[in-house]
């Protein structure tokens, strides 16, 4: 998986220097046509719990307003408080989600911006002693204000709504994973 990941990155950066001339001269220019990628802390609500969840988006900016590009996450298993959805005496969950993501970029100025997004992917859950798992289809669409720091790094805060259909694993029903989360992003851009 990480040679995959790997590679793709590779491929996506030199079509990219390819395309264009890459020179000290281009580094502070407001082209926006590039390869982004953001590491994103995820908190969100599971089954009536919350969860922590890790993942990044990998894409590409077609132009000043508009991105197209994968993005996945994983919940963090650690036990970390008494109301985290993974907690002691309690089954270990194993949750992962990704897809396509879309998105819109409005700038209010060079520095800050408002994005929508739109996921669509799947999903992952599983028990670790009990066994099975179960696939199911999410959409997840949100906003984010973000506030780029250099013209290759930003953070950005995002609220967004999960909605997932088909599952049908233990106790779990759709309404067990749709609901709000927000995240926190570190944008790094190429």
């Amino acid at each position: 998986m990480r040679n995959i990941i790997l590679a793709i990155s590779t491929i996506l950066f030199s079509v990219q220097l390819s395309a264009q001339n890459f020179d000290a001269h281009n580094l502070g220019s407001d082209n926006y046509n590039r390869v982004y990628i953001d590491v994103v802390s995820k908190a969100a609500r599971l089954n009536g719990d919350w969860g922590l969840l890790g993942g990044m988006r990998i894409g590409y900016n077609f132009n000043k307003q508009y991105s197209l590009g994968l993005v996945a996450h994983g919940l963090i298993p650690d036990h970390i408080e008494s109301t985290y959805i993974n907690r002691d005496g309690r089954d270990e969950l194993n949750l992962g989600y990704g897809g396509v993501e879309a998105s819109y970029n409005y700038f209010f100025s060079k520095k800050f911006s408002l994005t929508g997004t739109m996921m669509i992917g799947a999903g992952r859950a599983e028990f670790v002693e009990l066994g099975g798992h179960d696939y199911f289809f999410i959409m997840e669409p949100g906003a984010s204000i973000n506030y780029n720091l250099t013209d290759w790094f930003g953070l950005g805060y995002a609220v967004n709504y999960r909605m997932a259909s088909g599952v049908n694993y233990s106790k779990f029903s759709n309404a067990s994973f749709s609901g709000w989360s927000m995240d926190l992003a570190f944008k790094f851009g190429f």
